[in-house]
């Protein structure tokens, strides 16, 4: 019965993952542009990316239910598991994390959770994968535009 929304669930993936991406070019080209971080912008930009986490646990619930491959609610998993620190490091506990030693588990988290998004999507299509891809590069550019701005991500 779940099959007929698998496709739904993998265009509701890969439409989250390029959301996502796309909210975080916005965070960091307001941060670059204001000189800081704590903008209105990147305030509203970043609680729609950290409530991504509850339709990917949707789609990582499904596709377990739909006893579909393992690595399609793997690779969700790990964006949510990212969201989710994301979350209570930045809105719940507001802790500047970025100065201290946490700032390199964080950072390998955060790819991985990149990764495993352009490789779930890539995973159902081609062109799922290299629209997600593009979508990450210009993420990645906007990141090293930030940093050469203000000196963090």
């Amino acid at each position: 019965m779940l099959e007929r929304y698998e496709r739904v669930v993998d265009l509701g993936v890969f439409g989250i993952a390029n959301l996502i991406n796309v909210l975080l070019v916005v965070i960091f080209l307001a941060r670059a542009r204001a000189g800081t971080r704590d903008t209105l912008v990147e305030n509203i930009a970043g609680w729609i990316t950290v409530a991504m986490a509850l339709p990917l646990i949707a789609a990582i619930i499904v596709n377990i239910a739909a006893k579909r491959g393992a690595w399609l609610w793997i690779l969700p998993l790990v964006t949510v598991i990212f969201l989710i620190v994301e979350f209570i490091l930045d809105y719940a506990l507001k802790i500047d994390f970025r100065s201290t030693g946490l700032l390199v588990p964080y950072l390998i988290l955060y790819y991985l959770g990149q990764f495993a998004m352009v490789g779930y999507t890539f995973m159902i299509g081609k062109p799922y994968g290299f629209i997600t891809l593009v979508t990450y590069f210009i993420n990645l550019a906007a990141t090293f535009y930030s940093y050469a701005q203000v000196r963090h991500g």
